[in-house]
């Protein structure tokens, strides 16, 4: 996997599975950089609401559907998946 992780590293390289990339690709609108800040912010959100590692995504709340989403007519993960296909 690399070396261990440390508390003070800066910068880390890792090679994404497709699914990973995806989920980052997704939540970046098709910026992989952007994508993992925004997961990155979602996860202290979910911190500071008392979600900690271990415990149950139920707990979150997050709702399966949404009736305002702007991607209704299309849908983001297929573009993204065949973005992914395309590399």
């Amino acid at each position: 996997m690399g070396r261990p992780s440390n508390p003070a590293t800066k910068y880390f390289q890792r090679t994404l599975t497709n699914p990973q990339r995806m989920i980052l690709l997704a939540a970046g609108k098709g910026n992989l950089c952007r994508g993992f800040e925004n997961v990155l912010d979602l996860y202290s959100e979910a911190h500071n609401k008392g979600f900690r590692p271990g415990d149950d995504l139920s707990i979150l709340n997050i709702g399966r559907t949404t009736t305002n989403s702007p991607n209704l007519d299309e849908s983001l993960m297929d573009k993204v998946r065949e973005t992914v296909r395309e590399e």
